[in-house]
Protein backbone atom coordinates (compact mmCIF):
# COMPACT_ATOMS: atom_id res chain seq x y z
CA UNK A 1 0.00 0.00 0.00
CA UNK A 2 2.79 2.34 1.21
CA UNK A 3 4.83 1.87 -2.19
CA UNK A 4 1.25 2.41 -4.51
CA UNK A 5 1.00 5.80 -2.43
CA UNK A 6 4.66 6.57 -3.25
CA UNK A 7 4.49 5.83 -6.76
CA UNK A 8 1.64 7.93 -7.38
CA UNK A 9 2.61 10.85 -5.39
CA UNK A 10 6.18 10.62 -7.89
CA UNK A 11 3.90 10.28 -10.86
CA UNK A 12 2.19 13.03 -9.86
CA UNK A 13 5.25 15.12 -9.14
CA UNK A 14 6.79 14.23 -12.23
CA UNK A 15 3.87 15.13 -14.46
CA UNK A 16 3.44 18.75 -12.17
CA UNK A 17 7.34 19.04 -13.99
CA UNK A 18 6.08 18.37 -17.44
CA UNK A 19 5.58 21.88 -19.09
CA UNK A 20 2.80 23.27 -20.26
CA UNK A 21 1.69 25.80 -23.46
CA UNK A 22 1.70 28.93 -21.43
CA UNK A 23 -0.65 30.34 -24.16
CA UNK A 24 -3.19 27.44 -24.16
CA UNK A 25 -6.12 27.76 -22.12
CA UNK A 26 -8.89 25.09 -20.94
CA UNK A 27 -12.49 25.58 -21.43
CA UNK A 28 -14.16 27.94 -18.93
CA UNK A 29 -13.50 31.45 -18.12
CA UNK A 30 -14.68 34.87 -18.88
CA UNK A 31 -17.18 34.75 -21.60
CA UNK A 32 -15.97 37.14 -25.37
CA UNK A 33 -17.31 40.21 -26.27
CA UNK A 34 -17.78 39.24 -29.48
CA UNK A 35 -17.21 35.99 -32.01
CA UNK A 36 -16.12 35.40 -35.15
CA UNK A 37 -14.74 33.13 -37.65
CA UNK A 38 -11.57 33.95 -39.67
CA UNK A 39 -10.60 32.54 -43.17
CA UNK A 40 -9.17 29.12 -41.56
CA UNK A 41 -10.88 26.24 -41.93
CA UNK A 42 -12.10 24.86 -38.25
CA UNK A 43 -11.37 28.63 -36.55
CA UNK A 44 -12.96 30.96 -34.23
CA UNK A 45 -11.81 34.52 -33.15
CA UNK A 46 -13.28 35.42 -29.40
CA UNK A 47 -12.44 39.09 -28.55
CA UNK A 48 -11.87 38.49 -24.71
CA UNK A 49 -11.66 42.56 -23.91
CA UNK A 50 -11.09 45.87 -24.84
CA UNK A 51 -9.32 48.02 -22.05
CA UNK A 52 -7.77 51.83 -21.78
CA UNK A 53 -5.41 52.38 -19.16
CA UNK A 54 -3.48 55.99 -19.48
CA UNK A 55 -1.97 56.38 -22.81
CA UNK A 56 -2.48 52.74 -23.91
CA UNK A 57 -5.05 50.67 -25.06
CA UNK A 58 -4.99 46.30 -24.54
CA UNK A 59 -6.94 44.03 -26.86
CA UNK A 60 -6.94 40.32 -25.49
CA UNK A 61 -8.60 37.46 -28.13
CA UNK A 62 -8.33 33.93 -28.14
CA UNK A 63 -8.22 31.68 -31.13
CA UNK A 64 -10.20 28.46 -30.39
CA UNK A 65 -9.65 25.37 -33.51
CA UNK A 66 -12.83 23.56 -33.72
CA UNK A 67 -11.52 21.83 -36.71
CA UNK A 68 -9.89 18.40 -37.56
CA UNK A 69 -6.67 19.82 -38.67
CA UNK A 70 -4.23 22.10 -36.89
CA UNK A 71 -4.45 25.60 -37.95
CA UNK A 72 -1.56 27.92 -38.79
CA UNK A 73 -2.61 31.21 -37.42
CA UNK A 74 -0.90 34.50 -37.56
CA UNK A 75 -1.68 38.12 -37.00
CA UNK A 76 0.57 40.48 -38.53
CA UNK A 77 1.31 43.40 -36.54
CA UNK A 78 4.42 45.22 -37.60
CA UNK A 79 6.30 45.93 -41.17
CA UNK A 80 5.06 46.65 -44.48
CA UNK A 81 1.65 44.09 -43.98
CA UNK A 82 0.06 45.33 -40.89
CA UNK A 83 -3.25 43.54 -41.04
CA UNK A 84 -4.18 43.22 -37.12
CA UNK A 85 -5.04 47.17 -36.16
CA UNK A 86 -7.35 49.44 -34.32
CA UNK A 87 -9.70 52.06 -35.99
CA UNK A 88 -11.50 55.12 -34.98
CA UNK A 89 -14.07 54.81 -37.18
CA UNK A 90 -15.07 58.37 -36.49
CA UNK A 91 -12.27 60.13 -37.24
CA UNK A 92 -10.56 57.55 -39.39
CA UNK A 93 -7.61 57.31 -37.22
CA UNK A 94 -5.81 54.08 -37.70
CA UNK A 95 -3.56 52.72 -34.66
CA UNK A 96 -0.82 49.84 -34.96
CA UNK A 97 0.82 47.96 -32.48
CA UNK A 98 3.49 49.50 -30.14
CA UNK A 99 6.77 48.84 -30.50
CA UNK A 100 9.77 49.48 -27.79
CA UNK A 101 13.08 50.79 -28.85
CA UNK A 102 14.29 47.96 -30.84
CA UNK A 103 11.11 47.48 -32.58
CA UNK A 104 9.66 44.70 -30.85
CA UNK A 105 5.96 44.30 -31.03
CA UNK A 106 3.92 44.73 -27.57
CA UNK A 107 2.39 42.13 -27.80
CA UNK A 108 2.04 37.94 -26.47
CA UNK A 109 4.81 37.35 -29.35
CA UNK A 110 7.45 39.45 -32.00
CA UNK A 111 8.11 37.09 -34.31
CA UNK A 112 9.33 37.07 -38.11
CA UNK A 113 5.94 35.92 -40.07
CA UNK A 114 6.75 36.22 -43.94
CA UNK A 115 6.04 38.89 -45.96
CA UNK A 116 8.39 41.90 -44.27
CA UNK A 117 6.26 41.36 -40.96
CA UNK A 118 6.06 40.63 -37.69
CA UNK A 119 3.58 39.83 -35.46
CA UNK A 120 2.16 36.15 -34.08
CA UNK A 121 2.12 32.81 -35.51
CA UNK A 122 0.67 29.80 -34.37
CA UNK A 123 0.04 26.28 -35.07
CA UNK A 124 -3.37 25.57 -33.21
CA UNK A 125 -3.93 21.93 -32.67
CA UNK A 126 -7.75 20.70 -33.16
CA UNK A 127 -9.35 21.33 -29.75
CA UNK A 128 -7.06 23.34 -28.66
CA UNK A 129 -7.41 27.40 -27.64
CA UNK A 130 -4.62 29.85 -27.37
CA UNK A 131 -4.99 33.47 -25.80
CA UNK A 132 -3.07 36.83 -26.99
CA UNK A 133 -2.77 40.12 -26.36
CA UNK A 134 -1.43 43.45 -27.74
CA UNK A 135 -1.22 47.21 -26.81
CA UNK A 136 -1.27 50.08 -29.41
CA UNK A 137 -2.08 53.12 -28.65
CA UNK A 138 -5.16 54.29 -27.01
CA UNK A 139 -7.76 56.89 -28.95
CA UNK A 140 -8.96 60.02 -26.82
CA UNK A 141 -10.74 59.35 -23.97
CA UNK A 142 -14.01 61.15 -25.96
CA UNK A 143 -13.67 57.52 -28.22
CA UNK A 144 -16.11 55.56 -26.73
CA UNK A 145 -16.10 52.38 -29.39
CA UNK A 146 -13.60 50.59 -31.76
CA UNK A 147 -13.05 48.33 -34.44
CA UNK A 148 -10.95 46.18 -34.30
CA UNK A 149 -9.07 44.35 -37.47
CA UNK A 150 -7.44 41.26 -37.04
CA UNK A 151 -5.27 39.56 -40.08
CA UNK A 152 -7.74 37.00 -42.09
CA UNK A 153 -11.02 37.66 -40.18
CA UNK A 154 -14.15 40.27 -40.33
CA UNK A 155 -13.69 42.89 -38.39
CA UNK A 156 -15.30 43.77 -34.81
CA UNK A 157 -16.95 46.93 -35.49
CA UNK A 158 -18.36 49.08 -32.49
CA UNK A 159 -16.55 47.46 -29.97
CA UNK A 160 -16.98 48.90 -26.55
CA UNK A 161 -13.74 50.23 -24.83
CA UNK A 162 -13.62 49.84 -20.90
CA UNK A 163 -11.61 52.46 -18.81
CA UNK A 164 -9.15 51.16 -16.04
Amino acid sequence: MKRTIVLALAGAFVLSLAPASPAQVTAGGPKPLATGPPNWDGVTIDLMSVERKGSVLTVKWAVRNQGAKQADVRFFMTGKTQSTYVLDEESGTKYYALTDKEKNTLASEHEYIGGDAYGISEIVAPGATYRYWVKYPAPPPAVKTINIFFTNSDPFEGVAITDK
